[in-house]
């Protein structure tokens, strides 16, 4: 009764499996792309960003043919809608090239370098991190070195603001993540002192200089991303803020509906482990009958 109840279940996991299908089907193409755009997108605007991706890589994809998706969407790709919504309310603007800088900074994996004039990733940063015990530092402080040591130890996250064109030495080992194993520990050296390293310390850097100069050193060790908003950002920004300003509403609907859907997805995930663990004890009750 229970795999005739299932009955109607058939159509819509053959759709789910034909769309994992392509999916699995598309995924080198797909990986290739968001690792490009992860690696080389990060400083350039709105507008460079999308030449880059649709009049150059995909193209050059198409024709080594190389599977990938149709419409492929970086941000859809490396992050949810639910992460996105978190990232909203903590300050990050809603348009698209302020997503794309958020997937940048929370998915690589080399410490995110700012370009900040506005201070619109300092906000945010401040705010996502907050409930983590946020540690706040500039290079002018004279024991910034002291505080950045207790924060690997204990896995706090720290955010250096009002850095200029160069690094100061001492951070190279953090920067290029100069981590050495010894037994079941993970140390990094800062100066002549070894540190415990833990596995949940975050680093993060940003620049009020709107068009800093960094030399390749710097820029192969840090992600570095630009927060610069340019027209079209700006009047994306804007329109998001006259919605919830003139239709506060709308917004409400849209943050509900997010966490509606993520929920639902949650549940139905559940629903289905929980079938397939009947039908497999029930597929074994009647095996051990048949015995």
């Amino acid at each position: 009764s229970l795999v005739d109840g299932l009955g109607g279940e058939r159509s819509r996991w053959e759709g789910s499996i034909a769309t994992l299908e392509l999916a699995l089907t598309n995924l080198t193409g797909d990986c290739l792309l968001a690792a490009a755009f992860l690696s080389y997108c990060g400083p350039f605007d709105a507008e460079y960003r999308a030449s880059l991706l649709q009049q150059q890589w995909l193209k050059s994809v198409r024709t080594l043919q190389i599977p990938c998706s149709e419409h492929f969407d970086f941000c859809h790709f490396l992050a949810n809608n639910e992460d996105v919504r978190d990232w909203n309310i903590q300050g990050l603007p809603a348009d698209a090239f302020s997503t794309e800088n958020g997937v940048m900074v929370t998915r690589g994996t080399r410490w995110p370098l700012m370009i900040d004039p506005q201070e619109q990733a300092n906000k945010w940063i401040k705010n996502m991190e907050k409930a983590a015990g946020l540690k706040i530092i500039t290079l002018k402080q004279s024991d910034f070195l002291r505080t950045l040591e207790n924060a690997i130890q204990f896995g706090q996250p720290v955010l250096m603001q009002e850095v200029m064109e160069e690094l100061d030495p001492a951070l190279e080992p953090i920067m290029s993540r100069a981590i050495v194993k010894v037994g079941n520990r993970q140390i990094i050296k800062l100066g002549d002192r070894e540190v415990d390293y833990n596995i949940d310390f975050r680093f993060y850097l940003t620049t009020k200089l709107a068009n800093p100069h960094y030399t390749p050193e710097i820029s192969t060790k840090a992600t570095i991303v630009n927060f610069c908003v340019k027209q079209q950002g700006l009047e994306d920004q804007l329109l998001g803020i006259v919605v919830r300003k003139e239709r506060p509403e709308l917004e409400i609907q849209k943050n509900d509906l997010v966490v509606a859907v993520a929920s639902g997805k949650r549940k139905l995930v559940e629903l289905e482990d929980t079938i397939l663990r009947m039908l497999s004890s029930a597929s074994g009750c009647a095996a051990a009958r048949g015995g």
